[in-house]
């Protein structure tokens, strides 16, 4: 699959995240499993996926706080990743896909910044020539559709083209489950141990002990 195909696959996917409801499928763990199984690589597809979504678990868009895009992240990594590897060690190929996806999430919520600001016009032209419902509608999709493209053709292009200099750095799977789980801790424990809850998180924890020992 070349660059561009994937960036129309990816832009297609993350309308998931507001334009079409959100349903999970832009979610890393689930992005990761499907380019993971278009490039023949299913379980390193969820392993990638898995991390990013680690990664961005604390990230939440509550009121008109907009987080860095994990699902972008997500979508940029896993196929970053494979475009890299065939032309780049492993090692090369991890690390730059994981800077990739990091740099992406950063440009997909500024991107998300100007989409929304563009859906406040096409609401208040609705506002006010109700007979554009269905114009309105098509417009808010195209630009969610070109918001996703904009992000991943460049990257992705990027990504099949670039020979990685040998003094780059390079990262192993270990070392990066290692950084996914410590992050996907750490907001773990920030959204959910809280002191009205911890009494439920505790029961909740040895119910799931109890149903995997019996």
């Amino acid at each position: 699959m070349n660059a561009i195909i994937l960036s129309l696959l990816g832009a297609a996917i993350i309308l998931d995240k507001y334009a079409l409801g959100e349903f999970g499928i832009s979610q890393p763990i689930i992005t990761g499993t499907i380019i993971g199984a278009i490039f023949g690589d299913v379980w390193f597809g969820i392993f990638l996926g898995a991390m990013v979504q680690l990664v961005f678990l604390g990230g939440l868009p509550i009121g008109r706080d907009i987080p860095p895009d994990g699902q972008s992240a997500g979508i940029i990594t896993v196929g970053s990743y494979f475009l890299l590897r065939n032309f780049n060690s492993f090692g090369h190929s991890l690390f730059l896909a994981v800077v990739l996806g990091l740099v992406g999430s950063i440009i997909g919520g500024i991107l998300e910044i100007y989409v929304r600001k563009f859906n406040e016009k096409l609401y208040h032209r609705f506002v006010h020539h109700e007979e554009c419902l269905y114009i309105c509608h098509t417009m808010g999709l195209l630009t969610a559709f070109i918001r996703g493209l904009c992000l991943f053709l460049p990257l992705f292009v990027f990504s099949q083209l670039i020979g990685v200099p040998d003094v780059f750095p390079q990262i192993t799977k270990e070392t990066l489950m290692i950084i996914g789980i410590s992050i996907g801790l750490a907001n773990s424990f920030y959204l959910f141990v809280k002191i009205k809850t911890v009494v439920y998180l505790l029961i909740g924890g040895i119910c799931g002990l109890a149903l995997v020992v019996f």
